[in-house]
């Protein structure tokens, strides 16, 4: 992967021009130093990869050439990841390495222990940031997706099957759950992964979490930090 990767969040067309500004603009002009006729790949996070070239630098946008596509098809198997909201260095970690692991979704909730409840415009501009980053870092095509999900007292049902990490004594380990139990129909499907906030889940939202039929697994024979469960709850998914 070239390292003159940048981000356009449209449809990406061969012989089309396209222009792009402020966060791609600065990395293209002040970082790249890139020049007009350097070569350039594109990504849109929607799977498709063009190939192209710089036509002009303006003093707040340049031009680009796209000159080839090629589309990649979504990942069957869906990782999904619901974190009950954690603090804003953490989720950061959260956002970058669980794209680079392959999470296809990230389901943020407010949880009894979350000391962050919601988020304003900025803040999810700013997550939406940090997984371009890594999509653009880590060479994938598809960007994850972010939902903000309410309360787990008002979840519903779940699509695939799920696990929550449990600090219970006889909880199994995760990989065997996961193989033992599940790994057939989920080979076709996804997963979800529900990991609590730094004080981890209210006795009540463990509770709603067993109803919901979410499997209580172990990670690691120590109780690990949010974010620290979080990647490796991912990490064993995409290794089995």
């Amino acid at each position: 992967m070239p390292k003159e990767r940048f981000f356009f969040e449209q449809p990406l067309r061969e012989n089309e021009i396209i222009s792009i500004s402020q966060d791609e603009f600065h990395h293209l002009v002040n970082v790249m130093r890139a020049k007009v006729k350097d070569r350039i790949e594109i990504v849109n996070g929607m799977g498709e990869l063009a190939t192209g070239s710089v036509q002009t630098i303006e003093k707040k946008q340049a031009t680009l050439l796209i000159e080839e596509v090629k589309q990649e098809a979504e990942a069957p198997f869906q990782i999904i990841l619901a974190q009950s909201i954690p603090r804003p260095n953490r989720l950061d970690f959260i956002l970058e390495k669980g794209t680079e692991l392959g999470m296809t979704e990230i389901w943020l909730f407010p949880g009894k222990h979350s000391e962050r409840k919601e988020f304003k415009g900025n803040q999810l501009d700013r997550m939406h940031s940090i997984l371009v980053s890594a999509m653009k870092q880590c060479g994938r095509l598809h960007l994850p997706k972010i939902l903000i999900k309410p309360e787990l007292e008002n979840w519903k049902g779940l699509e695939y099957p799920a696990f929550f990490g449990d600090v219970e004594a006889l909880a199994p380990h995760f990989i065997d759950a996961f193989k033992k139990e599940n790994f057939d129909r989920l080979a076709s499907k996804g997963v979800i992964f529900f990991i609590g906030p730094e004080t981890g889940f209210s006795d009540s939202e463990t509770a709603k979490l067993r109803n919901l039929n979410v499997k209580g697994v172990k990670l690691n024979g120590n109780i690990l930090r949010t974010d620290t469960a979080a990647i490796v709850a991912l990490a064993l998914i995409t290794a089995c």
